[in-house]
């Protein structure tokens, strides 16, 4: 029989009060909690993901510039399309999920958040990553930022200089009206509806042979490494059949006009996130793992993310190893395949669901 506490519960609608009062009761005796967080999280703070770019983006296929071989092409190209995201983030705001889960940091000190934005959003809202804060700890934040962060620049040559920027423009060939003409040109010729082709072995080929007919003996070509080619494995290519003819980016930007490494004064600055073919930083997955290895779990929650990404998508289950019961918050039912009877599964945007089942 439902304790009084339990029957009084007031869920959003359309979900199960019985399942709410459930969860609440277990999140009050919960001391070891990780959140694994996506991109659903900052749904309602009006950004896309990653995957539906949309915008100036939507004729681009993204998988082919936010690659390490995207930066060795183009790095002004690379860097308009980050200008873009950190522009948009920018303007974004901290939705209420973004403040519960900070709200729910500050209950409970052995809560940490694994998470896969890099909109900054979190920060904003007062759950600290420990990078630039000395009220952090910087050596073990309760914001663990799997892919990085927008705002974090570091040398593209890894000569140890990192800086927190939130300066828009970077510099002059980034302004918002250059990236809006530079992506309108790029992407004329698709049709509005339409999907742009695939980043596929047979495109390669066929622009790699009109820009041979058409700069003749100034043509050159570069073979396609292992992890350049590994954003088309993710979408089903078959990585044999890539050719050693590549296009070339043309942004028409030239890395001078671009933002200089003040440490090294030998390369370009980044942005610190992972791009397609990158592993994750090492220092953060033995942080994750030595928190997992530290004790038990006793709730994990997966936030706005469908858990096709690892390392990410595994942690649920490492949390369930651990002694957890799991608690699936999304927009789509079908984002939540790896459910197992026992979990709770919350159905709806996570700025209405996340308050009210925190109790925030």
């Amino acid at each position: 029989m439902a304790s009084e506490t339990e029957s009084s519960v007031t869920a959003p609608r359309g979900l199960d009060p019985s399942a709410v009062a459930a969860f609440q009761a277990h999140l009050a005796q919960s001391k070891r909690i990780v959140a694994v967080i996506g991109a659903g999280l900052s749904a309602s703070s009006g950004l896309a993901t990653f995957r539906d770019s949309n915008g100036l983006w939507a004729n681009h296929d993204v998988h082919l510039i936010a690659t390490p071989a995207g930066w060795r092409r183009d790095p002004g190209l690379v860097w308009q399309f980050y200008s873009d995201r950190r522009r948009n983030a920018l303007k974004a705001e901290p939705n209420p999920a973004h403040y519960a889960l900070a709200e729910l940091a500050k209950k409970k000190p052995g809560f940490v958040a694994l998470s896969q934005n890099v909109d900054g959003l979190l920060q904003r809202a007062g759950l600290e990553d420990g990078y630039g804060n000395a009220n952090a700890n910087a050596n073990n934040p309760q914001l663990k930022l799997l892919h990085g962060n927008l705002f974090d620049l570091v040398c593209a040559n890894n000569c140890g200089y990192t800086e927190q920027n939130f300066k828009d423009p970077l510099c002059p060939v980034l302004s918002e009206e250059n990236v809006e003409n530079r992506a309108n040109v790029m992407g004329a010729g698709i049709k509005d509806g339409e999907k742009p082709p695939k980043a596929s072995a047979l495109l390669f080929e066929a622009i790699a042979a009109k820009n041979k007919k058409i700069l003749g003996e100034n043509f050159k070509t570069s073979a396609l490494s292992a992890a350049d080619a590994a954003p088309l494995k993710e979408r089903g290519e078959d990585a044999p059949k890539i050719p050693d003819t590549v296009p070339v980016l043309h942004s028409g930007i030239q890395p001078s006009d671009l933002m200089q490494c003040p440490g090294c004064n030998n390369s370009l600055l980044r942005p610190r996130v992972v791009w397609f073919g990158e592993a994750l930083a090492q220092d953060l997955v033995e942080q994750v793992d030595a928190w997992f290895e530290e004790d038990k779990v006793d709730l994990c929650l997966v936030i706005g993310t469908s858990g096709s990404v690892w390392p990410a998508a595994g942690y649920a289950e490492q949390a369930r190893k651990k002694g957890a019961r799991v608690a699936y918050v999304n927009m789509r039912q079908e984002d939540m395949k790896r459910s197992q009877e026992g979990d709770w599964a919350f159905v709806g945007d996570a700025a209405i669901i996340l308050p009210e089942i925190l109790g925030s």
